[in-house]
This record gives structure tokens, C-alpha cells and sequence, in this order.
């Protein structure tokens, strides 16, 4: 099924199903990301599960934000993407750096809701030493938008020896600065307000956290550290940087088909 387009919790929202199955899993992309931040990823899952994606309100395709971003709000839409699809009973939640933490506030705000959680580099929070240097992001990507900060974020966000090659490296880095300075903005603002760091103790599903081994963001001895707060959680390194799904979604599917028990 190709992309559509629906209201969902007062916002539009483009939003794409494929796959079919009793298993669904709800993907949230990362912060200057889309719906696409996923194809790679989604072509090497199985058939026989449903993949629901959407792009985040303020991102890709869907409503653009004026003002501030909210994970409650976020982690609401989930849960009205899913009534909206008539999707009964649990879904699998796989979150990506910044939607990670939209993947963390659905878990404990909709908890009747989630089977599984996965994240994948996940963003919760700015270290305190950072936030100074995150409000500045923030301010100047609203003024001047993405190319201002290119040169300082993409080199830490995709590093240079993990692209396959030229096309998916331009491809990426073309969606990257097409994303919305506003919705950008907005999306780092609330990450750096705190994020949902304080949310992990409450998480009550089975959890995954994913680290890339290569991701200087949130390193794997940082990410360890935050999966032992979470009641039941495996932790696993992972061949990849920051954004695993677009740059090295080979490493992916195995283990988050082994983890949420999909498959024979």
C-alpha cells in the first residue's frame, strides 16, 4: 500500500501499511527524518508481518508545526493511527534516536496498548553539559534552516565508511535537508527540555535497546546504562551510527524479528 493521508488527533498525517499478518509493528522515525527513513528496513522485514509508518506531525508530509512539540501529543497519535487503521488489541512499537522517545511516552501512556518496544538508538534526553549547545541547534536551524547546522550534525549522524554508496549516501543526505527547520526545532527543543528520561523505570513490556557501535550521539556505554534502568530489557550493539535504518539496515531485521518473536 502506497502512502495515504488521514486526520489523525486533529493533525493530518501521511501514513503508509505494508505487509500483511496478526503481528503489527508501528515505526517512529527519527528527528529530521520521514516515513522513508524506513524503506530500506522495511523491504528486508517479512511479508507476513504489518508494518505501519508515518511521518511525525512537524515532519515529512504530515502537518507542519507552528509553536512547541509534546510527547504526549506524539504518543497520542500513535494510539489514534492505530484506531484509525481498526487495529485491535497490542502493537510493537519500533522507535529511532528522537522517535525513540515518542516509541518510550507511547509505552507508558498507552501501556494497554504495546506488546513489545524496540529503540534504536535512542534520543531521551540531552546531556546536561549539551543543552546549552542544543538550544543554540535549535535556534539557529529555525532562523536559518538545515544547511546551517549540516557541516557540525551529519558527519556524527552518518559516518562516512558505513555508506553503501554514492546514491544512498545523496539519497539520505537530500532527505535530510529537506526536512521542516520548524518542525526540527520544535522536535530537538522538547529532546533537550528534559526529553522522557524520566520515563524509563515505568516502562512494563518486554524492551530492546539497540546500540550502534559506531554512533558518537548515544554511545553503546551511555545506551547500557539507560537499558539497565528499563524493568525488562535486553541491550545489544549493533554494526552501525546513529541512524541504523537508513545507513545500515542490513543490521536490523534479524534481530528485531528474533527479539518480537516474528516468523516460523
Amino acid at each position: 500500500m502506497g502512502a495515504q493521508f488521514a486526520l489523525i488527533n486533529g493533525a493530518a498525517c501521511r501514513y503508509s501499511v505494508s505487509g500483511q499478518g496478526d503481528d503489527t509493528l508501528v515505526l517512529v522515525h527519527e528527528l529530521a527524518g520521514s516515513l522513508n527513513s524506513w524503506d530500506e528496513f522495511v523491504g528486508l522485514m517479512p511479508d507476513d508481518v504489518r508494518i505501519v509508518r508515518y511521518d511525525l506531525r512537524g515532519a515529512g508530509m504530515s502537518e507542519k508545526l507552528k509553536g512547541t512539540q509534546d510527547y504526549d501529543t506524539l504518543a497520542d497519535d500513535i494510539a489514534a493511527l492505530v484506531d484509525h487503521l481498526g487495529i485491535s488489541g497490542t502493537v510493537d512499537v519500533m522507535g529511532a534516536a528522537a522517535g525513540a522517545g515518542v516509541a518510550v511516552r507511547f509505552a507508558t501512556r498507552h501501556a494497554d496498548r504495546i506488546g513489545r518496544l524496540v529503540l534504536l538508538a535512542p534520543a531521551l534526553t540531552v546531556p546536561e553539559d549539551r543543552r546549552a549547545g542544543g538550544r543554540e541547534t535549535a535556534d539557529r536551524v529555525e532562523k536559518e534552516g538545515m544547511r546551517a547546522v549540516a557541516d557540525i550534525v551529519l558527519p556524527q549522524a552518518f559516518p562516512g565508511n558505513l555508506w553503501r554508496d554514492d546514491r544512498q549516501k545523496a539519497t539520505a543526505l537530500a532527505r535530510w535537508h529537506g526536512a521542516d527547520p520548524e518542525g526540527y526545532a520544535a522536535m530537538y527543543r522538547a529532546l533537550n527540555n528534559h526529553g522522557v528520561i524520566g520515563d524509563v523505570e515505568k516502562i512494563a513490556c518486554p524492551t530492546l535497546v539497540l546500540a550502534g557501535e559506531h554512533d558518537p550521539f548515544n554511545r553503546p556505554d551511555r545506551l547500557s546504562a539507560i537499558a539497565d534502568r528499563i524493568p525488562d530489557c535486553r541491550f545489544e550493539v549493533i554494526d552501525a551510527g546513529h541512524f541504523a535504518a537508513v545507513q545500515s539496515p542490513q543490521t536490523l531485521p534479524a534481530v528485531v524479528t528474533g527479539f518480537l518473536a516474528y516468523g516460523p
